[in-house]
């Protein structure tokens, strides 16, 4: 077993947060509780960088199902990035991929989260 490193980045709106490891049922709550701690507010858009997840269990991928519904319950978004192939491959099969925000890259995720973001705040403005 992998332990998972983390990293975080906080832009306007966005929280990009990168993980590095495998996600299983062993690691899936520390994955849980860093998004937990790291998400300045619940409405906040989310983007987690997958580019080094070397493997996702079914608990990882009920973390991330939980955050995706948990932001937006909030008016928030998650956003996956860089899905390892397998990965996405098991997105694909249990068809997470079309609940979820899958991109190909941090940068398309990022850009995405961002837009979202704006046009919320454009939005809230013209209200």
């Amino acid at each position: 077993m992998l332990d998972l490193t983390f990293a975080v980045q906080k832009l306007p709106g966005v929280c990009v947060i990168s993980v590095a490891g495998e996600i299983d049922s062993a690691t899936a709550r520390a994955f849980d509780l860093y998004i937990q701690r790291n998400r300045r507010a619940p409405g906040e858009h989310v983007v987690v960088d997958l580019s080094e997840v070397t493997f996702l269990a079914s608990a990882g991928l009920r973390v991330l199902l939980n955050t995706h519904a948990f932001a937006r319950q909030h008016g928030g978004v998650l956003h996956l990035a860089a899905p390892h192939p397998k990965i996405a491959g098991l997105m694909e099969l249990t068809q997470a991929n079309t609940v979820l925000h899958v991109h190909e890259t941090v940068e398309q995720a990022v850009i995405a989260a961002l837009q979202q973001a704006n046009a919320q705040e454009k939005t809230l403005t013209e209200a």
